[in-house]
């Protein structure tokens, strides 16, 4: 079958409904079906990078349930038992030329759809990765999560145009400590246009209003955010851990959003309730009632990005802002949530 004497309407047809896999062997096979298939506008879900431990570029199917293919960069090189070649094992005319690096996979790792590079120059290497599968798909997305302690050597290539792409951004290592700088530099080298998360400690001079205004924002170590930066959160969704705000301090917030504000936000959720919170101080001067099956569903629906998660608010109170939107706080497992329904029967 001579697949580049197909119109261009019948050659998208047939890529589309290739794997990941062979569509990114197919591009290696010549310039001109590299260029066919850029013109195809072959769609995918986000592509997720990862350097530190392990130096890997992940591809999900679209429910993010299962992986459908990895590139893997080894820090040890493993024997050549098959090649991808192109170019002189190249993904494009200098895409590991200057080095002894090999792409290779043999036909278990084929089998579970995985291709390895002999390579300890992760950086060098992903860059032209990402920008050849740019030129494969169609407006590409970018989920980069950065090992806090490879940000040294990491800086040369975040400079590249490619990481402009990056919608979500995550800051990795539990043990290392986010600095204002670090975080800054981030930032503003990828650009993230949905959200962020941070696994690391944030430093004691951290400066929270850097994060507020992201649609969807993890932070498992909070520390010490003062709590007029909780009431300019800006966020969607947000998820805060190890934090040190109080029942008569959340309190505070709840009155704040009662006068109409934060008015993007739809659900903040924090740690540290093994217990139920003391309600007396929680909804202290708050006009609340237990839950009506009339006023609302069972269930409230809470989709982070890809995964939905179901919160059973049977046992939580509800209340009203200015602008009669209802909101329930209920408190589950260690959680307190604080949900606002914009489908009270979803």
């Amino acid at each position: 079958m001579k697949l580049l004497s197909f119109p261009l309407l019948i050659f998208s047809e047939i890529v589309r409904s290739m794997e990941i896999m062979e569509i990114f062997e197919l591009s290696q096979v010549s310039r001109r079906t590299l260029n066919f298939m850029n013109l195809a506008r072959i769609s995918i879900e986000t592509v997720n990078v990862a350097n530190g431990s392990s130096d890997i570029i992940m591809f999900f199917n679209r429910s993010c349930t299962e992986r459908v293919f990895l590139i893997e960069f080894l820090k040890t090189p493993q024997p050549v038992v098959g090649q991808v070649k192109v170019n002189n094992i190249c993904i494009d005319n200098h895409f590991f030329s200057r080095t002894t690096e090999t792409v290779y996979y043999s036909s278990k790792e084929a089998a579970r759809k995985i291709i390895n590079c002999n390579s300890n120059q992760f950086g060098y290497g992903l860059v032209h990765i990402l920008t050849h599968l740019d030129k494969i798909f169609y407006r590409m997305d970018i989920a980069l999560g950065i090992e806090s302690g490879t940000l040294k050597e990491m800086r040369g290539v975040l400079c590249h145009s490619v990481f402009k792409k990056c919608s979500y951004l995550q800051f990795r290592g539990e043990n290392k400590t986010l600095s204002n700088e670090d975080c800054e530099y981030l930032l503003e080298k990828t650009q993230p246009t949905i959200g962020i998360t941070i696994f690391s400690k944030l430093s004691p001079d951290f400066d929270y209003k850097k994060i507020l205004q992201f649609s969807r924002l993890r932070v498992l170590n909070l520390g010490k955010m003062p709590l007029e930066d909780l009431k300019a959160l800006d966020s969607e969704i947000a998820n805060l851990g190890n934090h040190q705000f109080t029942e008569a301090d959340l309190n505070l917030f709840l009155h704040h959003w009662i006068e109409g504000n934060n008015r993007k936000l739809r659900r903040l959720k924090l740690d540290g309730f093994k217990e139920a919170p003391d309600w007396d101080i929680l909804l202290k001067d708050i006009v609340y009632m237990e839950w009506n099956p009339r006023e609302r569903g069972k269930y409230y629906k809470s989709k982070y990005t890809h995964t939905e998660e179901t919160i059973d608010c049977e046992n939580g109170n509800d209340f009203k802002n200015k602008d009669g939107q209802l909101a329930t706080v209920v408190h589950h497992s260690e959680f307190l949530d604080f949900l606002i329904w914009n489908d009270r029967f979803p």
